[in-house]
């Protein structure tokens, strides 16, 4: 093994294993801390995603695939719509939560692993009709390998959906830029409020290692639709929008100032 790529490997585990500390710390109050995954703003987003994945998907009780799945947040809304879901997440923690929400009824079409996604597209012998994953991508080391893995675990006509990555891009103008930041400065100052409130702990400090890609900026979307046509997969649809804690903000920031912080992507393998 050559030194750098013992130094990769030691990177990789180092990110590992502070996604598994950080959300074991958070996997009780994940969706309260995070409201910008719940608000009105966000939800009507994931319903109107979710229709668009399930019409292409055609098939009722299709095989879904949610690596990173966590507490249930695309994991539950599927199951819920009758598909048959296998969920991955290297937090036992997360999926422990997870298993207290899923219906009676549904449990005979749920499937849970405690593993690190990256070994599980490794190792999995088995295809899908599609494989979804929301805020996944900017916790891995190397996201570009792991999505053409995942690629390969599709079946013909399956779909690939990518939700709620944070979107690397350029400033196009300073002047809305400086607006964006504004606004985001008094969302995060009710938020900071609304926790301190609720006595839920903001973890900052916690998430230097584990949102890794957030040091580089976030997700690059193009590079993204790049590898995935190299992969022989068709782009159904690609939305790009700002996120905030809470919906108005959101709302604003997309609608009003057109300045976008976050992307879905949705494709489709040929």
């Amino acid at each position: 093994m050559t030194l750098d790529v013992a130094k990769d490997n030691d990177l990789r585990e180092k990110i590992l294993a502070e996604n598994r500390r950080v959300h074991a710390l958070e996997s009780n109050v994940y969706l309260q801390r995070h409201p910008e995954q719940t608000n009105f703003f966000q939800t009507e987003i994931l319903q109107k995603s979710l229709d668009k994945l399930c019409a292409e998907l055609g098939n009722p009780k299709s095989r879904i695939l949610d690596l990173g799945c966590g507490t249930g947040y695309l994991y539950l809304q599927l199951l819920a719509r009758g598909h048959c879901l296998t969920g991955v997440d290297l937090s036992l923690e997360m999926l422990e939560v997870l298993k207290q929400k899923i219906p009676p009824a549904a449990k005979n079409r749920s499937t849970l692993t405690v593993m690190g996604v990256e070994d599980f597209v490794e190792t999995d012998n088995e295809f899908y009709d599609a494989v979804v994953l929301s805020a996944l991508l900017h916790h891995l080391y190397d996201y570009e390998s792991t999505v053409r893995k995942i690629c390969g675990k599709l079946s013909s006509g399956g779909c690939l959906w990518i939700f709620f990555e944070p979107l690397k891009q350029k400033i196009r103008s300073s002047l809305r830029f400086t607006l964006h930041k504004g606004i985001a400065r008094l969302d995060e100052s009710v938020y900071r409020l609304e926790m301190r409130l609720r006595r839920i702990r903001l973890l900052e400090e916690e998430y230097e290692w584990s949102d890794y890609q957030r040091r580089f900026g976030g997700i690059d979307p193009n590079r993204l639709l790049e590898l995935l046509r190299s992969e022989d997969m068709e782009i159904k649809n690609v939305e790009k929008y700002c996120s905030r804690r809470y919906g108005c903000p959101a709302l604003f920031a997309t609608r009003l100032l057109g300045t976008q912080n976050t992307f879905n992507l949705l494709a489709k393998k040929r």
